[in-house]
């Protein structure tokens, strides 16, 4: 007997998502075989195991401590430094190989190229513009003395 649409309803109970006649279908199926019940048995203790554990996050002091420490610092750095290089230079030869195939092609109209790169310099001054303003703000937050 195939359980492939048996397992699809077991999962669909116990995500709380199957219908009624879905459910009268199931409960049907259970009562007959020994496999589906023992699959939904398991699945409804996996599912009460979950619930039962929590996610404990650290307390803001250590955070606070391990953000502070000279060696996250460094990594934090030496991180952004290394994207910041790629993305200049991906940036870069994005634009070379743009400029050398879509703008210099005379087989594309003039009004489309002019459109396109409107287009992407728009997007590149909106671009800067929220980078610029999210540097700003964070630089000045507001509830930078207050402590957690």
């Amino acid at each position: 007997m195939d359980h492939k649409y048996y397992k699809i309803l077991i999962e669909k109970k116990t995500d709380k998502l199957i219908d009624d006649d879905e459910l009268l279908i199931l409960n049907k199926h259970l009562e007959t075989c020994e496999e589906c019940r023992n699959d939904l048995k398991e699945v409804e203790e996996m599912e009460k195991l979950i619930k039962m554990h929590r996610y404990r996050s650290p307390e803001d002091k250590i955070w606070t401590e391990y953000k502070g420490g000279f060696y996250a610092k460094i990594e934090r750095g030496v991180g952004w430094i290394f994207f910041s290089i790629g993305i200049i230079v991906l940036l870069i030869s994005g634009m070379f190989y743009f400029i050398r195939d879509f703008l210099f092609d005379p087989s594309v109209s003039l009004v489309l190229r002019l459109g396109v790169s409107a287009l992407i310099i728009g997007f590149v001054i909106l671009l800067v513009s929220i980078i610029r303003e999210r540097v700003f703000f964070n630089k000045r937050e507001r509830y930078k003395e207050v402590k957690r």
